[in-house]
């Protein structure tokens, strides 16, 4: 079973050990069925959010992403799952308006579509060669 104090001490120690983006909040889960951490990037920049999930994703075992459309809230987060070098599970996620185009634009209010690395990558690079 894992405890609070293992996965803030998972936490702790990755944060310690790479440089990651700046982060708002961790929310530590120890429930017997799911335990997880979950941190949510500081940034709402759509850009900065894909560099920062990249970032992440290149520290974790086992990466899957995700694109989700909050109901009643006009937002989409962006997100990956993995896990951490000791096993615990981590979600890391950005929230940002629905853009017009791009990752989440298509979606409908509560939908989840998983999304490839590679879409991530290329919202870093077509945003930054029109800037």
């Amino acid at each position: 079973m894992t405890t609070t104090a293992d996965l803030l001490a998972a936490i702790g120690a990755h944060l310690a050990a790479v440089e990651l983006p700046p982060i708002a909040s961790v929310l530590v889960t120890a429930a017997i069925s799911a335990p997880q951490v979950t941190v949510q990037l500081a940034s709402h920049d759509p850009t900065a959010i894909a560099h920062g999930l990249l970032t992440w994703a290149d520290t974790l075992t086992q990466v899957t992403a995700q694109a989700r459309r909050v109901p009643r809230s006009g937002s989409v987060h962006l997100s990956v799952t993995g896990l951490l070098p000791d096993g615990a599970s981590v979600l890391v996620y950005g929230a940002m308006p629905v853009p017009e185009h791009g990752l989440g634009a298509d979606l409908a209010p509560n939908a989840t579509t998983t999304i490839p690395l590679g879409a991530l990558r290329r919202a870093t690079t077509l945003r930054e060669a029109r800037d």
